[in-house]
């Protein structure tokens, strides 16, 4: 990076704080500490102490577990529906563990396994010897919030759902090997058999390791005496998604859209047991500077992805917080579209992208954007380059040897070149009369991304390109990813524990919802499909590492860093666990500590 860029980006990180103070000083004058979620002063310590209240970015999308795509609307699914199993991620081994109230997978590594089996609905399960089918055995104890009880049942219209084409889940490759599936359509009589309430089978049409079994078959359930009614073209604007009915630890009390969403113990779940703490709002807040100011000041408890920059200011300023780091599961990207969308959204044909189609292409742009730079200046030793979308934390998959693109704009330079790119009359980049011009979009409130774009957009002109930036609202800017309207824009993913790509590569573009570039590599389906037949995990290393090199080829985006995530927690909180599998992976579990005993 030019020392002149630096100064630019130095100057603007100057301006950000001062804006930053200005802004703590207005909403230390103007607010006081939450009460019970709305932000007001006057209810007092009894208010704090029943209400935890955490600032989100954005919105969830759906509560339901059938549609929810957002990482709030996971956070949230989480603590009010039942789920199957529960899992958890074994940092020594870097595999994923399966609990049962009477079964794990694996043994437990010392000083791993600390999730209570008590939330999982499966008793235990039955691998047939074949590995084509499994079976669980339910508990007879657990029920809905309305009292009916949860069932066998439950989970086999809930998989109907998944499956069905017109509801387009993003989770319908968790059923490719379901019977069926391999002909095009999934037999579900056949398929998920509960021949009573308290047993449901689950039959593949090959051999499935159990691992990969125990995950696919575990999708969050739908009660369906609630759902029966609700036909597949009504099912995404059913009332039924703003009143979600579910088992867990919380439910639903409130929802104002795009403000809050406030939940409430549930007094009677055994799933695993009421949520400690009476009342829980998300707060959306969609600035960044306004959610650190809350943070400061007690109008929130819990802020997510702090700038590190900004950890000696806030911890001297309010000594009742606590910065908190977690990783490495979540990565930003520059997304490119690899083929022409609205050709194949209007005819269903698949060509190449006229800007981001080659391969070669790509390539340059990512050598021409300065990675470095951007962890550098924003998150510091809480960021490392991303080469793949496969973690360091999957230490058992993880090919280390892969080395990442440099920032090379020379390179950068010569491959466009020979793609046929030349420098037009204005400097720009143009190839049979098309310039190189394109809008990078991004969702709003994220600084990093901000930050990141900015130093992007900088990088790609210094070689020609024309990157305009946009900024959309959180939920209109995902809305919009996931029906493939952006040709570029910039994201991130919190990566599944199990390796199970072919949701985010997979050829099939009608299966594969969360392929929002359109890539498509048939070697990379076969290494996929190659990894699930091994019934133990590790001896797929083989094909990830060759799915890794294959990415990195290919580069159908530009992976740009993980991070660290770095949380701001009030130290009024008590018995939080972070790990890899979430921020909030023990939620349940937190307390609040007494207003009386927090020191202001």
């Amino acid at each position: 990076m030019t020392e002149k860029g630096r100064n630019r980006i130095a100057a603007a990180d100057r301006f950000a704080g001062c804006m930053f103070f200005a802004l703590l000083m207005l909403v230390l004058s103007s607010c006081g500490r939450h009460n019970g979620g709305s932000g007001q002063a006057g209810n007092g310590g009894r208010a704090m102490d029943s209400t935890l209240v955490i600032a989100m970015l954005g919105d969830a999308d759906y509560l339901n577990p059938v549609l929810g795509s957002s990482v709030t609307s996971g956070n949230i699914i989480g603590l009010i529906y039942p789920s199957l199993l529960q899992s958890e991620f074994d940092t020594a081994t870097g595999l994923v563990n399966y609990i049962a109230l009477e079964k794990k997978l694996r043994a437990v590594t010392p000083g791993q396994g600390k999730k209570t089996p008590k939330g999982a609905l499966a008793k235990s399960w039955r691998m047939a010897e074949d590995h084509k089918s499994i079976t669980y055995i339910l508990r007879n104890d657990a029920f809905w919030n309305d009292g009916q009880p949860v069932v066998s049942g439950d989970f086999k219209f809930s998989y109907k759902l998944y499956g069905n084409p017109v509801i387009a889940s993003a989770r319908q490759q968790y059923l490719a090997e379901l019977l069926g599936a391999d002909k095009g359509h999934v037999d579900f009589d056949k398929a998920i058999e509960t021949p009573d309430d308290t047993t449901l089978v689950f039959r593949f049409y090959k051999p499935v390791p159990e691992h990969l079994a125990l995950f696919h078959t575990s999708l969050t359930p739908l009660p369906a005496h609630q759902w029966k009614n609700v036909k597949p073209d009504e099912f995404r604007h059913s009332p039924l998604n703003l009143t979600p009915l579910g088992a867990g630890p919380y439910h639903l009390k409130d929802w104002k859209q795009q403000q809050e969403i406030v939940l409430a113990s549930s007094r009677k779940s055994n799933l695993p047991k009421p949520g400690n703490i009476p009342q829980i709002t998300f707060r959306v807040v969609p600035d960044y500077t306004v959610r650190l100011a809350q943070l400061q000041t007690g109008a929130v408890d819990v802020v997510e992805n702090i700038k590190p920059e900004d950890f000696t200011a806030l911890l001297r300023a309010n000594k009742q917080i606590d910065v908190k780091t977690v990783g490495l599961r979540v990565y930003d990207y520059v997304g490119w579209s690899n083929i022409d969308q609205e050709e194949y959204r209007k005819s269903g044909r698949v060509r190449p992208h006229p800007l981001f189609g080659s391969a070669k292409v790509r390539l340059a742009l990512t050598q021409a954007i300065d990675r470095e730079a951007i962890i550098d200046g924003y998150l510091k030793e809480y960021g490392v380059i991303c080469n793949t979308d496969v973690s360091p934390s999957l230490k058992w998959a993880y090919n280390d040897r892969i080395t990442p693109h440099a920032f090379d704009p020379a390179k950068a330079t010569a491959l466009l070149n020979a793609e046929g790119w030349q420098p037009g009359p204005d400097g720009i980049l143009q190839k049979q009369g098309r310039k190189f011009s394109f809008v990078l979009y991004t969702n709003s409130g994220n600084a990093r991304r901000n930050y990141a774009s900015v130093i992007i957009q900088q990088n790609l002109r210094s070689i020609g390109i024309d990157c305009k930036l946009d900024v959309q609202e959180s939920n209109v800017f995902f809305e919009n990813l996931q029906q493939r309207k952006l040709d570029a824009w910039m994201a991130g993913w919190s990566i599944g524990l199990e390796i199970d790509p072919l949701d985010v590569w997979g050829s099939d573009l009608k299966k594969s919802r969360f392929n929002f570039t359109g890539y498509q590599n048939p070697r990379l389906d076969q290494l996929c499909e190659l990894a699930k037949q091994k019934m133990d995990p590790t001896g797929a290393r083989p094909y990830w590492l060759e799915y890794q090199e294959i990415l990195h080829r290919d580069q159908p985006i530009t992976f740009l860093y993980w991070m660290k995530e770095t949380q701001g927690f009030s130290k009024r909180i008590e018995g939080e666990e972070l790990n890899i599998s979430g921020t909030f992976y023990n939620i349940d579990d937190w307390r609040l500590r007494p207003s009386a005993n927090v020191a202001l």
